[in-house]
């Protein structure tokens, strides 16, 4: 395991991340002056966030797992990230994805995962399993936004979905915050809540331009054939 360090000048460079993610004022610090920061970086550590990075792609918020190739890559980066005391900061959204995915199958009527298969992340595969019928399959108490995401999926709404999900993930990273510590767990969770903003800033930029497009094509009518 590598040495612990402390990054007392890189934390207190890192200027205060908006209260929420769903804001529309700039971000405090761009992506190439935060990778500059990340320079400085122990090596060891750079690889660990670049694995808490893989595992947390914004481009799978709010979809089915890749089951196979998640599980890979989480067992592949498991004893990394335990080491140097991330391992929480992955294990709880994919586990959202988990549950997520499973209301995603149980929608469609979709029969219960087979006995023994890995399907999904967390301590609850079993459990759920065995609650397949139920509209929150046994774990709504346990996830209390599960109703919600429950609901946007039945209305096929999800924009609202995703909102809510890296909501949660945002809450979740904002309650493991550790005030007055300036090692790396703390520049990890700061890195992962910068990437949630920015995720949202161009997740709304892509729907604008969708939108858009859309506008210009229907205003176009019988026009738009000829280009």
């Amino acid at each position: 395991m590598a040495a612990r360090h402390q990054y007392v000048a890189l934390r207190t460079s890192l200027p205060a991340l908006p209260a929420t993610p769903f804001g529309r004022e700039a971000l405090p610090i761009s992506a190439i002056r935060l990778e500059r920061r990340l320079g400085d970086l122990h090596p060891a550590h750079r690889e660990a966030l670049t694995a808490l990075e893989r595992l947390l792609d914004w481009r799978h918020l709010g979809k089915a797992l890749p089951t196979d190739t998640y599980l890979r890559r989480f067992r592949a980066a498991e004893p990394q990230l335990a080491a140097h005391g991330v391992l929480d900061l992955v294990a709880v959204p994919l586990e959202m994805h988990t549950v997520v995915a499973a209301l995603r199958r149980h929608a469609r009527g979709e029969p219960a995962p087979a006995a023994g298969a890995r399907w999904g992340f967390g301590p609850r595969l079993a459990h759920m399993r065995a609650h397949w019928d139920e509209p929150l399959l046994g774990v709504g108490a346990v996830f209390p936004w599960l109703a919600e995401a429950r609901n946007h999926l039945q209305e096929h709404r999800p924009r609202e979905l995703e909102r809510l999900l890296l909501g949660e993930r945002w809450r979740m990273l904002a309650r493991t915050r550790r005030y007055g510590h300036f090692d790396f767990r703390e520049v990890a969770r700061y890195v992962l809540q910068w990437r949630l903003v920015a995720a949202w800033r161009r997740y709304n930029a892509e729907a604008a331009g969708r939108r858009l497009q859309a506008g210009i094509e229907q205003g176009l009518g019988h026009y738009r054939r000829l280009f």
